[in-house]
């Protein structure tokens, strides 16, 4: 059985001020079944067998991923991804020298 990565999710544990990163559907379904605060709910009940059938490699990991997401944000759990803000300063050049002139 393959773990059939994704794109991190950062959501939080029962221990106060701890986070935890999740990166692929068996530990999305490990985290779902040892350590979740809600035992059951409309979006947990369809959350397990997404994660299920992705691990079975019949859905793709994105939609496992978004899945898991919406399960945490219903849980109160989940972390929201750091927005990043525009570019600062002058853009550095790698390698980039002044054109020569000719005379």
């Amino acid at each position: 059985m393959d773990e059939r990565y994704f794109k991190e999710v950062r959501i939080t544990t029962s221990q106060p001020g701890r986070m935890r990163v999740v990166t692929s559907a068996l530990q999305a379904a490990g985290q779902i079944l040892t350590d979740w605060p809600i035992e059951q709910s409309e979006v947990l009940s369809a959350t397990k067998p997404a994660l299920l059938v992705c691990l079975e490699g019949n859905l793709s990991s994105g939609s496992a991923r978004f899945a898991f997401i919406q399960a945490a944000k219903e849980a109160g759990n989940y972390v929201d991804e750091p927005e990043r803000g525009p570019p600062t300063g002058k853009p550095f050049r790698w390698n980039k020298s002044k054109p020569r002139r000719r005379a």
